[in-house]
C-alpha cells in the first residue's frame, strides 16, 4: 500500500482544497487561527446535512474534503492547533468530512502520526502503521462513515494527553481515506488514497531546541570539457536534538587548496524538522572546478517555529557545523596532458628517426663514392703501370 500526499485541487472548490493549503502551510509553519479552549463538556452526536454549494465531482471521480469544524460544520482553521496543553488534559474537537462525489462513498477515519520524509517532507504515517504518539492519543466516535452525494458530516473526536507525555512539540492528523484498486506491475493493487488536516500540540514542561548536523559526505562528477566546471552533491543527515519543531537553513561551501571558495549556496529553508527527527537530503551544486582534494563546509542555522501562536524555547538555537573531504580530479586535463607529452615524445621520435635515416643514407652515398673513386683510382694506376711497361 503506498500512501501519496495530500493531493492539490482547482480553486475551484476552495472547501476541498484548504486541506491542501493546510498541509502546505503545515511544512512552512504559517500563522494558524487560534485553537478551541480545551472544555470538559461531552461531544455532541455526529450530524450530517446536504445543500453544498461546493462543485460536485465529474460523474466517475470522487472528490472529498477534511477540515476543523465544531458541531456545526467547518470554523475557518486550516489546522488543528492546541497549546500549553498539560498531562492529563482532555479536549474536544469536531472534523468535517464532505463528500463532493457523485455517488455514495465510505470514508475510514482515523488519527496518524506526523512524520518527516525524504528531504524533511511533513507526512502522516500510514494506517497500516500502529501510532504512538499524537495519534493514539485522538478518539473518534466512528471510524468509518458513508456519506450520501454532497453529503458532510462533522464527526466529534477527543484528545487524551496522557500523564506520561512529555513537554513539548507533538505533531500529527486526521485523515479520511479511501481505498482504490489500480493497475500494478503484476496486476491490480489497493491504493489508499487520503487527505488529511494537520495536528499541532505543545505539551507543557522545560522546552530545548536544539540541532546536530550527525554526518556530511560528498560526491564530484567531472565534466567532459577541460575548461569547464563538474558537479558535487553534498549529502547531509541533521537530527533535531530538542523538544521543539525548527526550520533549518542549510548553506554549503566548496572549498579548494588555501581555503579558496570554488562553489557554494546560499542558504536554504528546510521547514518543520520535528523533535527527535531525522532527515537526510542531498544538494547539487555545478560549475565545481577539479582542483583537486577540496574541503566542504556545512553550517546549519536553526529556528524556531512561533507563527501558530507558540511562545520560544527560552534557550536560542546555535548553528551547527560538519565538513567533509572531497577529491576533484581534473581527469580530462590529465588526459590532454598525457596525449600532448605523449605526442610530443613521438614527433620527437619521429624527426630523429628521419634525421637518422637521413644521415645513414648520406653516409651511404660517400661510402660508395668514395669506394668508386679508389676503384676509378686503382684502375687509372694499372693502366698507366701497363702503358709504361709496354713502352719499354
Amino acid at each position: 500500500m503506498t500512501t501519496p500526499r495530500l493531493p492539490r485541487r482547482s480553486s475551484a472548490t476552495h472547501v476541498v482544497f484548504g486541506l491542501v493549503i493546510a498541509f502546505v502551510i503545515m511544512m512552512m509553519g504559517s500563522r494558524a487561527v487560534a485553537a478551541p479552549t480545551p472544555t470538559p463538556t461531552p461531544p455532541a452526536p455526529a450530524t450530517s446535512d446536504a445543500g453544498n454549494t461546493v462543485e460536485p465531482a465529474p460523474p466517475g471521480s470522487i472528490r472529498w474534503s477534511v477540515q476543523p469544524a465544531g458541531a456545526n460544520g467547518p470554523d475557518g482553521r486550516k489546522e488543528f492547533s492546541y497549546r500549553d496543553l498539560a498531562p492529563g488534559t482532555v479536549v474536544h474537537d469536531y472534523v468535517a468530512v464532505t463528500n463532493f462525489s457523485q455517488m455514495p462513498v465510505t470514508f475510514t477515519i482515523y488519527a496518524a502520526d506526523a512524520r518527516n520524509g525524504n528531504g524533511g517532507v511533513l507526512q502522516l504515517q500510514p494506517a497500516a502503521e500502529k501510532p504512538t504518539d499524537v495519534g493514539s492519543w485522538v478518539a473518534l466516535l466512528k471510524t468509518s462513515v458513508t456519506l450520501k452525494p454532497n453529503e458532510r458530516v462533522n464527526e466529534p473526536f477527543t484528545l487524551t494527553v496522557p500523564a506520561s507525555a512529555t513537554p513539548g512539540d507533538h505533531t500529527g492528523g486526521i485523515l479520511a481515506s479511501i481505498g482504490v484498486e489500480e493497475s500494478g506491475a503484476t496486476g491490480p493493487v489497493k491504493v489508499d488514497r487520503r487527505l488529511g488536516v494537520p495536528m499541532y500540540l505543545r505539551v507543557t514542561g522545560p522546552l530545548t531546541a536544539g540541532v546536530a548536523v550527525q554526518s556530511v559526505s560528498a560526491g564530484y562528477r567531472g565534466t567532459y570539457n577541460p575548461l569547464g566546471g563538474g558537479s558535487a552533491d553534498v549529502t547531509l543527515i541533521v537530527r533535531n536534538t530538542g523538544n521543539v519543531r525548527l526550520n533549518l537553513s542549510p548553506e554549503i561551501s566548496v572549498n579548494g587548496l588555501y581555503w579558496v571558495k570554488v562553489a557554494g549556496t546560499d542558504p536554504q529553508a528546510l521547514p518543520s524538522l520535528l523533535p527527535g527527527s531525522t532527515v537526510q537530503f542531498t544538494v547539487h551544486l555545478d560549475g565545481v572546478y577539479p582542483l583537486g582534494p577540496m574541503t566542504v563546509k556545512v553550517r546549519v542555522t536553526p529556528s524556531q517555529i512561533t507563527s501558530l501562536g507558540l511562545p520560544a524555547a527560552p534557550n536560542t538555537p546555535a548553528a551547527v557545523e560538519g565538513e567533509a573531504f572531497m577529491w576533484a580530479t581534473p581527469w580530462m586535463v590529465i588526459l590532454l596532458l598525457v596525449l600532448g607529452t605523449g605526442a610530443f615524445f613521438l614527433v620527437r621520435w619521429l624527426r630523429r628517426s628521419r634525421r637518422g635515416r637521413q644521415q645513414r643514407v648520406v653516409a651511404d652515398a660517400v661510402a660508395k663514392a668514395r669506394k668508386e673513386t679508389v676503384e676509378e683510382l686503382k684502375q687509372k694506376a694499372l693502366a698507366a703501370k701497363a702503358a709504361a711497361g709496354s713502352s719499354t
